[in-house]
C-alpha cells in the first residue's frame, strides 16, 4: 500500500515540474522578444525625401459627334421647266457661280429681247427731246419720256432675272452630290437637283457635361479621330459654343472645326472628340510617395527634427511617374519618397548623408 502511494505521488510531481520548466522557458522567450522589439524600435529607419511641386491638372473631356461639311445645301430651282442641259456629274469639284443645269428658256429669252428693244426706244426718245430747243418740247413731255425710260430699264432687269433663273449655278465652291436628272426631265418649282458640300473644313457637333460647360471656350484645341480609324488624329479648334444647358440631358452643345484640305474626311462620319481643359495647379509628388491604408491615400510629410506627419491625400490625376493630389501641402514641403511603408506618425527618420 505504501508503494502504490509513492508511485502516484511521483506521477503527480512530474507534470508540475514540466509546467514550471515550461513557464520558465516562456518567460525567457517573452523577455527576448521584448528586447528584440525594443531594439527594433530604437533603430531609426532610413528614407529618401522629395520636395513637393505645383503642377497644373489638365482635365480631358471625351465625347462622340457627327461631322458635316462647312457649307452644305441641296440645290433647287425657283422656276419650273424642262431640263435642256445637265452640266455636272456627282463628285465633281465646282467653283462658285459655275453653271450646273439649264432649263429650256426660249420664252424668257424672247422677253429679254423685247424689253431690250423697248428700253432702247425709250432711251432714243429721251435723247431726241434733249437735243431739241427748250421751246420745241415741254418740260412735261421730257419728264414723261424719262419716266418711260426708267420703266423700260426695270422691265429689262426683270426679264434678265427671269432668264437667269433658268440657269442653276453653284452658290459656293464644293463637291457635287449624285443626281439622276437628265435632259428632257421636267423640274417643278422647289424640286431637288443635287447636294453640294464645301468640305474644306468639317464641323463636328457634340455635347459636354454641365460640370465642364463653363470651361469650354471658343478657340480651345480639339483632337478628333474617326471611330473607324482611331489611329488618325485630326487637330482642330472649338468653333462655337451653345448658349443653354439642355434641361433633360444636362449637357451643352459644342461645335468643333476640323481642317479637311484634301477632302479626305467625309461628312456624316462619326468622330471621337477629346478636349484638354486647363485646370488648376495642385501639389505634385512621385507615385512612390503615395501610401495606402483603410482610411485611403496619404503621404508622410517631413517635419521638424526629422519626424514624419501623416497628410491625407486625394489623387486628382497622373502624369507619368508623378501624381497630382489634393492635400494640405505647399511647394517646397518635403515628403517621404522611399521607405515610408513601415513608418508611424511622429516617428523619427534618418535622411541620407
Amino acid at each position: 500500500m505504501v508503494w502504490h502511494i509513492g508511485v502516484r505521488a511521483a506521477h503527480a510531481i512530474r507534470p508540475m515540474v514540466a509546467l514550471a520548466v515550461g513557464l520558465g522557458g516562456l518567460v525567457t522567450a517573452t523577455g527576448e522578444a521584448s528586447a528584440q522589439r525594443r531594439g527594433r524600435a530604437d533603430i531609426v529607419p532610413a528614407v529618401t525625401v522629395v520636395e513637393v511641386k505645383l503642377q497644373r491638372v489638365n482635365e480631358r473631356v471625351a465625347a462622340v459627334g457627327s461631322g458635316r461639311a462647312r457649307q452644305q445645301v441641296t440645290l433647287t430651282t425657283r422656276v419650273a421647266g424642262v431640263i435642256s442641259e445637265v452640266l455636272f456629274e456627282g463628285g465633281n469639284l465646282v467653283e462658285a457661280g459655275q453653271p450646273l443645269l439649264k432649263l429650256s428658256a426660249e420664252p424668257e429669252a424672247i422677253a429679254v429681247e423685247t424689253a431690250d428693244a423697248q428700253r432702247a426706244q425709250a432711251a432714243d426718245q429721251v435723247e431726241r427731246y434733249k437735243q431739241l430747243t427748250s421751246g420745241a418740247v415741254t418740260k412735261v413731255a421730257l419728264a414723261e419720256a424719262e419716266t418711260a425710260l426708267k420703266v423700260a430699264d426695270a422691265a429689262l432687269r426683270r426679264a434678265k432675272d427671269e432668264l437667269d433663273r433658268t440657269i442653276i449655278k453653284a452658290p459656293f465652291a464644293g463637291i457635287m452630290g449624285l443626281s439622276n436628272l437628265q435632259a428632257g426631265d421636267y423640274l417643278a418649282v422647289g424640286a431637288p437637283i443635287a447636294s453640294i458640300d464645301d468640305r474644306t473644313k468639317l464641323l463636328i457637333e457634340f455635347t459636354v457635361p454641365e460640370a465642364v460647360a463653363s470651361a469650354i471656350k471658343i478657340g480651345l484645341p480639339v483632337r478628333a479621330s474617326l471611330i473607324t480609324r482611331t489611329g488618325e488624329i485630326h487637330n482642330g479648334v472649338v468653333q462655337a459654343v451653345g448658349t443653354r444647358i439642355d434641361p433633360v440631358t444636362r449637357t451643352l452643345t459644342v461645335r468643333a472645326e476640323i481642317p479637311n484640305p484634301d477632302s479626305k474626311l467625309i461628312p456624316g462620319s462619326t468622330f471621337s472628340i477629346s478636349i484638354q481643359l486647363p485646370g488648376q495647379e495642385a501639389p505634385s509628388v512621385p507615385a512612390l510617395a503615395i501610401q495606402w491604408d483603410r482610411e485611403g491615400a496619404f503621404v508622410w510629410k517631413l517635419g521638424e527634427k526629422n519626424t514624419v506627419e501623416r497628410v491625407n491625400a486625394a489623387i486628382l490625376a497622373r502624369d507619368g511617374d508623378r501624381v497630382m493630389i489634393d492635400a494640405l501641402l505647399k511647394p517646397g514641403d518635403k515628403v517621404i519618397n522611399e521607405g515610408g511603408g513601415s513608418l508611424r506618425a511622429s516617428q523619427t527618420v534618418r535622411l541620407p548623408s
